[in-house]
């Protein structure tokens, strides 16, 4: 699953071009004699009404605080580093270009914006199989190791989910979300989150049950 450009080095534009407004923002204030300093962290010093963050420290810090989150929601769903790297890139691409400083976006926009990537890459590039298995290991390595047979049902189990039901599974046992962060990344109702899990728990149980049994 290959994007058509490489988002990696747009992002690198961005952000020579960030890191490089931030530099010139520090030497303004340094040259006019202020004696705040805007840093990574957009913290001010002066006394008073702390001035605005401009967007350049905003997406500094949004980037720092969220890019793990966002890659380690990516790989539930890729098992290629090299794609995961991409769309994360292209995602935090997008969130320079909407970025308001006054009400900078937060973790639900960039996974809602993430998931729009994979919906878009995998209509070039079907992958459901190989999904499924970065789901599988995914939720895995939330957990104690796992049997190789273990591993296996659950990865067949899996594979017994909507789309939907994978989806809520993903957010709220591998990317930690709250049923109403989970809510607003689906925009549905928590009451709708909670429903889709509890049948996709209860698949997860049978399915799982009748492999025991089997055994």
């Amino acid at each position: 699953m290959r994007l058509r450009s490489d988002p990696r080095a747009r992002l690198r534009v961005v952000l020579a071009e960030v890191d490089g407004r931030i530099a010139r923002e520090r030497a303004h204030a340094t040259r006019s004699g202020k004696t705040r300093a805007t840093g990574a962290s957009g913290a001010t010093g002066a006394p008073g009404a702390p001035a605005p963050r401009s967007k350049a420290v905003a997406f500094r810090i949004l980037f720092d605080e969220h890019l793990p989150r966002v890659r380690r929601h990516l790989s539930c769903f890729l098992d290629d580093r090299s794609e995961v790297e991409e769309i994360a890139a292209d995602v935090f691409v997008v969130a320079w270009k909407k970025l308001q400083p006054e009400n900078p976006m937060g973790i639900t926009w960039l996974i809602r914006t993430a998931d729009n990537k994979l919906r878009d890459a995998a209509r070039r590039d079907r992958s459901k199989r190989r999904a499924i298995d970065a789901l599988t290991r995914g939720l895995q390595e939330t957990s104690d190791a796992l049997h190789p047979l273990e591993a296996l049902a659950l990865r067949e189990a899996i594979v017994t989910l909507s789309a939907r039901e994978r989806q809520v599974v993903v957010l709220t046992y591998w990317d930690e979300l709250s049923a109403g962060e989970v809510a607003q990344v689906l925009r549905c109702s928590a009451a709708a989150v909670w429903t889709t899990l509890t049948r996709a728990r209860a698949k997860l149980r049978r399915q799982l049950e009748a492999k025991e049994t089997d055994a």
